[in-house]
């Protein structure tokens, strides 16, 4: 018989990815599909959930194709985080989901910002609410579309959709059930939570969760047969895509920093528990099963933001594809030093909720010059994605330890990853591979199946480089970091005359 294989899938905002892999972490089959955002209206993203659960049975079927399937001991699934994937009573979805970065709910959370509900709601999952949660999207559904709101029998998150139709069982996990109704201490959903937000419809209707190594079920006969599985194979319940990454990095220990630099940036940092102690910044998550809970400050512009600058400049940065219109972005940057020639650039492309609550925030280029060049925007462009990652790292209130672990797409730019090690001022440790959260999904299915111990290390060899500060970059930046503070000071007045605009113009 084979030796023992794994199999995780990622489920993304963007992508969904699955993978197989051997004890040691290496992939023996991956496959990677591009999935569709919907965008009817300004400020909304959805994605069907059926077309969701099709290319992710698409994947699976790929790489298990590639392989002596026998081997595969367990899955494990890990996917996006937050929004509302709804189903009614009889098991179908009630409509597309609305993404953890919709923003329809906008006013909804600004006028919970404004009367304090948003601080009292915090007291017991320790998060800045914003539109993307769940209980935001259902107080819009419940507004809006009031017949989709009676139906909804049941709330789900992304992966926890994915594991049904695997499993055809409801359950979900410490990580993603954090936000917004779980009382992190006690780790139960709180009556309170639901009261606030005026959502009590849904008390009932979110699956009891379990520790992310907990087997979620097994495997369908049917599906099993169809895949070319063996059927009952142990299913982990799983997690959300950046507790997966952590895991998949073995950054376990309190005082452990990920710096993520995907489509969104976020800044992962594992702490203990602890009392209230003031509305916080970002969001925090149960770990999915440790006794420690994971920080989360995640702006939402990170590679994003390379990515529109790149796609309104295709033809005069010479490149044929996305990839060679990247490396043409980043040799005009290198050219251009620190400080990008005084161009600042704030990367609010679609708002901002984190480290502050402002979805009507928006992006612009500040101190443009008749000299300045578009290597100075594209520099500014990267440096701006690493303010915003500084200004959610120093709101954490962690002490900067020396040393961060950075992943994601921006990972694999070693430009990038100077800037970021400058701007913080601490070593960058990162990976040409990108693939942690999925490996991070196997590796939960395989402690539930009881084929690792979750108590080992759990890190894999892999090649990493290693990004030091540089003195001089550092104190250059730090000078900058300064500006970029106040610049969204001083923006914050006209964010809101431009939405008071927008709103008289609707």
């Amino acid at each position: 018989m084979s030796e023992p294989c794994f199999l995780g899938v990622d489920v993304g905002t963007t992508a969904i990815k699955a993978a197989i892999y051997d004890r040691a972490g290496k992939p023996l089959a991956a496959k990677t599909q591009a999935t569709t955002v919907s965008r009817e209206k300004p400020g909304w993203s959805e994605q069907s959930m059926l077309t969701v659960w099709q290319t992710a049975k698409d994947c699976i079927a790929h790489v298990v194709a590639e392989i002596d399937s026998s081997c595969v001991r367990s899955i494990g699934v890990c996917g996006q985080g937050d929004g509302l994937w709804a189903l009614d009573k009889d098991l179908n979805p009630v409509r597309n989901a609305i993404l953890w970065n919709d923003a329809r709910a906008d006013d909804l959370v600004l006028g919970w910002i404004a009367d304090g509900t948003s601080d009292r709601l915090s007291r017991y999952s320790r998060t800045a609410n914003w539109a993307g949660t769940a209980g935001s999207a259902f107080r819009w559904l419940k507004q809006n579309e009031p017949e989709n709101a009676r139906r909804v029998a049941h709330v789900l998150f992304c992966k926890d959709w994915i594991n049904f139709n695997l499993t055809g069982n409801l359950t979900t996990d410490f990580s993603d059930a954090s936000i917004p109704f779980l009382d992190l201490l006690t780790r139960r959903y709180t009556d309170d939570a639901f009261e606030l937000i005026d959502v009590t419809e849904l008390k009932g209707k979110l699956p009891d969760p379990q520790p992310g190594i907990s087997q979620h079920g097994k495997l369908r006969p049917a599906l099993a047969a169809e895949l070319g599985l063996e059927p009952g194979l142990p299913v982990a319940t799983g997690a959300i895509d950046l507790a997966a990454m952590m895991t998949g990095m073995d950054l376990m220990h309190t005082g452990d920093v990920c710096l993520i630099m995907g489509t969104a940036a976020v800044v992962n940092v594992v702490i203990d528990p602890e009392p209230f102690s003031g509305q916080p910044v970002g969001a925090t998550l149960s770990h999915p099963y440790l006794d420690k809970w994971i920080r989360v400050i995640g702006p939402q512009s990170g590679a994003s933001a390379f990515d529109w600058f790149t796609s309104i400049h295709p033809k005069s940065l010479c490149g044929d594809d996305t990839a060679e219109i990247a490396g043409r972005m980043n040799e005009i940057a290198r050219g251009v030093p620190p400080g990008a020639n005084g161009v600042l650039f704030l990367p609010f492309l679609s708002g901002e909720r984190a480290p502050f609550v402002a979805p009507h925030a928006k992006a612009s280029f500040l101190g443009l010059t008749v000299s300045s060049t578009q290597g100075d925007m594209a520099r500014a462009v990267m440096e701006g994605a690493a303010f915003s990652l500084k200004h959610c790292f120093r709101s954490t209130g962690t002490s900067n330890s020396g040393h961060a672990f950075l992943t994601g797409g921006g990972a694999r730019n070693p430009l990038w990853c100077d800037i970021v090690a400058n701007v913080i001022g601490t070593e960058i440790s990162a990976s040409d591979v990108s693939d942690h959260g999925l490996w991070g999904a196997a590796m939960l299915g395989a402690i539930a199946a009881g084929e690792i111990d979750p108590s080992s290390s759990l890190r894999r060899q892999e090649a990493t480089r290693h990004h030091p500060p540089n003195p001089d970059a550092v104190g250059i930046y730090e000078d900058v970091y300064g500006v970029y503070e106040s610049a969204i000071e001083a923006m914050r007045p006209v964010w809101d005359r431009q939405r008071a605009m927008a709103k008289q113009n609707t």
